[in-house]
């Protein structure tokens, strides 16, 4: 039996976030293993493999695979070690396959926990509208004029598409197999489709997230995705003084799963050095899983990492 935490992670109303299994003692786990609870649930899971002074080893899966990074995940997972009492300081370093991420946290029970990710990398703008477009199912006159598509990475590649306004973000229905086959020509893990919020805030967004082959269409939250938004808004502010770009995103309300995020970029004379995403956990119950019933007649494999 394996003792299973569920939290949700973003969430903006008592309905909404991003649902998270968390196993906090996974040292025992084989990745396969992890991967089938992961199936299992539908959702993307959190399986901590140590916790010691030098900081927290975390792996994260999907259904189809396992992920380099997840800062829902992450989340999740800090939040429930807090509650335990296994890490106290207010900080600690979070080991992924990613490489280490700082975590911070606030006081009180449900704190809110802040995920570093690392220097943004870019690719060039894509000129890819019409085929863009097609693949959201959105006329190709729904795209920014001012604003490109591109890949941003801050530990996962993903491809930027702004769109004029909210309801073309809301209005997206994709072509899977098309967007899908586009990210993968383009070394993306999930297109963000993004725009401003109805609100008139400049920095405030709507977004949502199509990830590729992680199992299930839509995800309700992205952290990954955030924070590489954070880096998109930011590329080319580059003041004489550091100063962070902040923005809010309010994502999951095409699924019926309100969501909103912080992410913040840090832009100085050097270009964007530091990236982070704010979000807080909240606890929904837990499981005693019976692993031997969910991995019976499954390919035990070890899963591929994207």
């Amino acid at each position: 039996m394996v003792t299973v935490e569920q939290w949700t992670v973003f969430r903006r109303s008592p309905e909404g976030g991003n649902p998270c299994p968390v196993v906090t003692d996974a040292s025992a786990l084989r990745p396969a293993e992890m991967q089938a609870i992961a199936a299992h649930y539908g959702h993307e899971s959190a399986f901590v493999t140590g916790v010691s002074a030098a900081g927290v080893r975390l792996r994260s899966f999907v259904p189809q695979h396992e992920m380099r990074m997840c800062v829902h995940a992450t989340i999740a997972a800090v939040t429930a070690l807090l509650g335990a009492g296994a890490v106290q300081a207010g900080h600690t370093t979070v080991h992924t396959p990613s490489g280490e991420h700082r975590v911070s946290w606030g006081d009180g029970d449900s704190p809110e926990v802040t995920v570093e990710q690392h220097r943004p990398s870019f690719g060039p703008p894509e000129l890819l509208g019409t085929e863009a477009m097609a693949a959201l199912g959105l006329p190709e006159e729904s795209i920014a004029a001012a604003a490109p598509i591109r890949i941003v990475s801050v530990s996962r590649p993903k491809l930027i598409v702004p769109v004029d306004d909210a309801e073309a973000v809301h209005a997206a229905r994709p072509d899977f197999p098309a967007l899908l086959e586009l990210c993968r020509v383009l070394g993306a893990t999930g297109a963000y489709v993004f725009a401003p919020h109805p609100d008139g805030r400049r920095d405030h967004f709507v977004a949502r997230q199509f990830p590729v082959d992680a199992g299930f269409p839509e995800d309700p939250a992205t952290g990954v995705a955030a924070a590489a938004l954070a880096a998109y808004l930011a590329d080319g502010l580059l003041p004489f003084e550091p100063a962070w770009a902040r923005i809010t995103i309010d994502q999951g309300d095409a699924m019926g799963r309100p969501s909103r995020l912080r992410a913040a970029a840090l832009a100085g004379p050097t270009g964007i050095t530091r990236t982070s995403v704010t979000g807080q956990a909240v606890r929904t119950g837990q499981d005693d899983l019976d692993l031997d019933a969910i991995t019976r007649g499954r390919d035990l494999a070890e899963p591929e990492l994207r």
